[in-house]
């Protein structure tokens, strides 16, 4: 069950910040380090608790699932660490340059938050969040635009991974042309494109069929063996397992964690 105070907090405002992070040396195979993370919504005269004090680290090429049930906090774990939404407390640290410096985003000015987001954060939503009158080259490419990538970069990058995830033949294709499970795959690639620290993925097979879920997830383990660190949340039990680690949410807390690992061929029996 949610947690509600009926004590009246104040309500964090979404303002410019002006602290600035600064480095600290920590373990440069952490990618990501979260310390008493808790995220409280204020709604009506009550309070409700989001996340309370969570801790979690994840190493390099690390594929960790997040599992629990709808408001069992999952969405906004992945908000906070990837830096939509601001915690009321606890720290997040990145190992921003892959070797051991770590920046804390929750003393992130503003312009060092958007840099994070662009540069070391690949997102995926499970509804695509894709640009309808953008094709899928050009809804990957996106980032690499806002980050005035050269131009020839762009398009080799782009190419390659649209190759890279089977979709080299409907890259001039718009979302409404393509199925679910292509648009996905789009912003699988859309999130690698700027070559990201850790990919944040929330429910990101919640709308797909059997086959097309079992196809993304063997993206997903492409991408770890490939050395990528993966954060999945989901509410759905069997193919999290296929991760390293599988850890459980419940009411903003977590309550349990187990190996993973099982063979994708063995999900669904």
């Amino acid at each position: 069950m949610i947690k509600i105070s009926g004590k009246k907090k104040k309500v964090r405002m979404n303002k410019q910040r002006n602290a600035t992070a600064k480095a600290i040396r920590i373990d440069p195979d952490i990618i990501l380090t979260v310390k008493d993370l808790t995220k409280t919504y204020i709604v009506g005269n009550s309070t409700i608790t989001a996340l309370n004090k969570v801790n979690l680290t994840i190493k390099k090429g690390e594929f960790i699932a997040v599992v629990g049930p709808s408001g069992s906090g999952k969405t906004t774990l992945i908000n906070c660490l990837g830096a939509l939404d601001f915690p009321d407390s606890g720290n997040i640290i990145y190992n921003v340059d892959a070797k051991g410096m770590g920046l804390d985003i929750m003393l992130m000015t503003n312009k060092q938050l958007k840099k994070m987001r662009l540069r070391k954060i690949g997102l995926i939503f499970q509804f695509y969040n894709l640009f309808p009158i953008l094709t899928a080259f050009e809804n990957v490419e996106l980032p690499m635009v806002i980050d005035k990538k050269d131009v020839k970069f762009r398009e080799e990058k782009v190419k390659s991974l649209l190759k890279r995830i089977g979709l080299e033949e409907r890259m001039d294709h718009l979302p409404t042309q393509m199925s679910g499970g292509e648009q996905q795959r789009v912003t699988v690639a859309r999130a690698l494109v700027n070559d990201p620290l850790i990919i944040l993925a929330d429910e990101p097979t919640g709308e797909l069929d059997t086959e097309t879920t079992t196809n993304i997830m063997k993206i997903f383990l492409d991408l770890k063996n490939a050395g990528e660190s993966i954060l999945m949340v989901t509410h759905n039990l069997r193919i999290a397992e296929v991760a390293d680690r599988v850890i459980t949410l419940t009411d903003g807390e977590f309550t349990g964690k187990r190996t993973g690992g099982k063979p994708i061929e063995d999900i669904y029996n």
